[in-house]
This record gives structure tokens, sequence and C-alpha cells, in this order.
């Protein structure tokens, strides 16, 4: 498969990066997170819960390329103690919003997704993923 082929050697180009623009993912997921619920905010992708998913989804492959050696169980564990920091924090007064669990099982759906992502693009490479 050439496109699989240039797909994994664009990634290995890249690796100098993918912890950066997981840094800057990871941020920018957070501070929208946390933006106060006074203020409109813009909805992204049209519906909060799409939102949810894509977020966890990027970090997600964003995390993995950043540290393939990171073991999948570790991985899913360090995203969702992020997204349950979010919900906790989102409960403080000041930021005035809500705390959701329903949010955060909508993040582990993503980070699901974005770990299966990852499986398809490894086999799809002919890479371990």
């Amino acid at each position: 498969m050439p496109q699989a082929r240039w797909a994994a050697r664009l990634a290995d180009g890249l690796s100098p990066y993918w912890r950066w623009l997981f840094v800057i993912a990871f941020v920018g997921v957070t501070v929208l997170a946390l933006w106060p619920g006074n203020s409109r905010l813009p909805v992204l992708l049209g519906w909060h819960v799409v939102n949810h998913l894509a977020a966890f989804i990027v970090l997600t492959m964003l995390a993995r390329a950043a540290w393939p050696l990171l073991g999948r169980i570790w991985l899913f564990a360090a995203l969702m103690v992020h997204g349950a920091a979010i919900e906790l924090l989102q409960s403080l007064p000041v930021i005035n919003r809500s705390m959701s669990l329903y949010d955060w099982g909508v993040d582990a759906v993503g980070i699901g997704l974005g770990l299966v992502m990852v499986w398809i693009a490894g086999r799809l490479s002919g890479e371990p993923w």
C-alpha cells in the first residue's frame, strides 16, 4: 500500500513535533473546557458531545504519536484523569459551568475511538501500534 507507506514516512518526519502538537492541543482543549459559562463560547462542531469526542480523539492520537512506548491502558487512564479533572473544575463557582458524568463518559468513548483509529492506522501502515 503506497499510501500507507507515505503516511508512515510523514508521521516519522513529524516525530520531533508530536509532543509539541500534543501540548498545544492539550492546552487548547483545557482552556476551552474551562471557559467561564457566563460568556458565550462558540460550540465549535455544532453539538457539545461532538466537541468532547473530537477533542479526546485528537488528544489520544497525538499522545500515542508523541509517546509510542506508553501502554494503551496508561494512555487511556491518563486522559481519563484529565477528563475527570476538567469535569471537577467545571463545578467550581468561578467557572460557572456544571460537572457532568455524561460528558466524562463521552470523553472515554472519544479516547476509545482514538485508540481504534491509531490501531487502524498502524495496521494500514504495517507498523505496530
